[in-house]
């Protein structure tokens, strides 16, 4: 058995049809990297290992929280950085915090922040 489609008239009004041919013509051409890095919609690429390295610290951020039982509204207000921004990074969706915010946050999760500095490679093995 099989459904017949059924066509509705959508009729619409003028200033519609034109706003929707403007949305449209925005996105039908692609912004070079000078008109992206112009408007401030271009951040720069971040290695992969980096990114990895964010994420894994804000899964332990959000993991920290969750076992102190705080909510993102009382580590916001323990620490004075804003709910979105918390959430934000514990998200992935901020590729570079700063120091001083990851700092922020681990005292308030009663936690410290510990950076260290590590060869990406061994020294023997670049060699080769």
């Amino acid at each position: 058995m099989s459904k017949k489609r059924i066509r509705r008239n959508h009729s619409s009004l003028p200033k519609q049809v034109e706003r929707d041919r403007q949305i449209r013509a925005k996105y039908q051409s692609r912004p070079s990297l000078q008109d992206l890095i112009a408007s401030g919609d271009y951040e720069t690429p971040i290695q992969q290992g980096d990114y990895l390295a964010v994420m894994e610290l804000a899964v332990r951020i959000k993991a920290r929280r969750e076992q102190l039982q705080l909510s993102l509204t009382d580590l916001a207000s323990r620490s004075g950085i804003d709910k979105g921004a918390i959430s934000r990074l514990e998200n992935g969706l901020v590729s570079n915090p700063t120091i001083g915010t990851l700092e922020r946050i681990a005292r308030s999760l009663k936690s410290r922040l510990k950076i260290e500095l590590e060869d990406e490679a061994p020294v023997n093995a670049r060699r080769k």
